[in-house]
């Protein structure tokens, strides 16, 4: 089967985990025996092809890689113009006609423009839509915890309505979390649609060797460095629990908008350590060196990569309780702390400290998780949708 995978963003500019999950998706279609095409932007200007594998890449320019460089005024007009892009329609519908897919599975659109769609509708070829975040309901796909009204604000009803109309109804719509799921009903979003929850798929890290007495226990932070992701409440919680144990560390993986605040507020301990931006590979590895995962977010998120990644590699996980997380961490497979709360963060950390003979149910757990999200299984799932 020739199947076309549609996503604002793919490597060289992957930057979050919905480019991580349209990678691993792509590359274990191709895995399956498919023939994989990918249409994607890129930052700069003019189109170009890029042979991948299995995978010819097509970029179409965009603003939106660098959107947020943009005064708010710009990013506003640039938003309108995105809902309504014919230029990328013909564009889209281009390729298809090239290169005639037998399905397309859509992924976050915006910078590719939202009539994306209607052309594929327009072709009449097979759709399945994936919804990775709440772009469609607010355009910053974010929502932050103690800010949960702004998806509720005269102007994101509009723009929320607006959306609804230009999602339409793909045939198959899948959901990685229930969570993402109840939100875009309630907001009125793909009624006629057949809807899936299916948790994304991550890919199998090396296990953790088991723990050597005497080590140090790290605590890990994975992901982007900007202030959503709350990398400075764990700073924070880290320096509450540092001086009752001895050996302790704390490594921040990842790069972001906030990385230089986060590195004075750090500075001041030399057991906090920035690694700055990661690879898959070295990401991985990471995994296998670390006692555990913090992820302390202060956005509601929907199946974070890094959460199924640590399950898979055998480490236990610290959360917040906030949107698709509790589903994840579910059954005993984590420790859920109050978003926004770095007392009850470090209580989580320090029971984790004083129990890890008491970890072996929880890592199974995780890894029993891990395992029934892996590409194969993903994969599976999805064939038997496009048939």
């Amino acid at each position: 089967m020739k199947i076309c995978l549609i996503n604002n963003l793919y490597k060289p500019f992957a930057r979050g985990g919905a480019e991580k999950v349209a990678e691993t998706i792509a590359q274990g279609l191709i895995q399956a025996g498919h023939e994989v095409i990918i249409i994607t932007t890129r930052p700069r200007f003019g189109n170009w092809k890029l042979e991948i594998g299995n995978s010819d890449i097509y970029y179409i320019k965009s603003l939106y890689y660098n959107l947020n460089r943009f005064p708010v005024f710009i990013r506003l007009i640039w938003h309108i113009w995105d809902m309504f892009n014919f230029i990328n329609y013909f564009k889209i519908k281009k390729i298809l006609l090239k290169e005639k897919p037998d399905a397309v599975i859509t992924n976050n659109l915006m910078g590719l423009g939202f009539l994306t769609v209607f052309a594929i509708k327009k072709l009449k070829i097979k759709l399945v839509h994936i919804v990775h975040d709440a772009q469609l309901i607010h355009p910053s796909g974010v929502v932050r915890w103690g800010h949960e009204g702004m998806i509720n604000s005269f102007s994101a009803r509009n723009y929320a309505g607006l959306m609804s109309w230009l999602a339409d109804s793909p045939p198959i719509v899948i959901f990685p979390s229930r969570w993402l799921r109840n939100m875009h009903l309630e907001k009125i979003f793909f009624i006629k649609s057949q809807r899936i929850i299916l948790p994304n798929p991550v890919e199998a890290m090396p296990e953790r060797s088991a723990e050597l007495r005497g080590e140090i226990f790290k605590f890990l932070y994975l992901g982007q460095i900007e202030k959503h992701k709350g990398a400075d409440l764990l700073i924070q919680a880290f320096k509450k629990i540092k001086a009752e144990y001895q050996g302790l560390e704390l490594l921040i993986a990842g790069t972001g908008a906030d990385l230089a605040r986060l590195k004075l507020l750090g500075e001041d301990d030399s057991r906090v350590k920035f690694l700055g931006w990661q690879s898959r590979a070295e990401a991985g590895k990471l995994l296998t060196t670390c006692q555990a995962l913090v992820l302390p977010t202060l956005c509601h998120e929907n199946c974070p990569a890094a959460i199924l990644e640590a399950f898979s590699a055998g480490l236990p996980v610290i959360a917040a309780d906030l949107g698709g997380i509790q589903e994840l961490l579910s059954q005993n497979a984590g420790l859920l702390f109050k978003p926004g709360e770095s007392d009850d963060l470090a209580e989580k950390m320090r029971w984790l400290l004083n129990n890890q003979g008491q970890l072996a149910e929880m890592i199974t757990r995780g890894r029993e998780k891990a395992a029934l999200c892996s590409p194969e299984n993903y994969v599976k799932e999805l064939e038997k949708l496009l048939k």
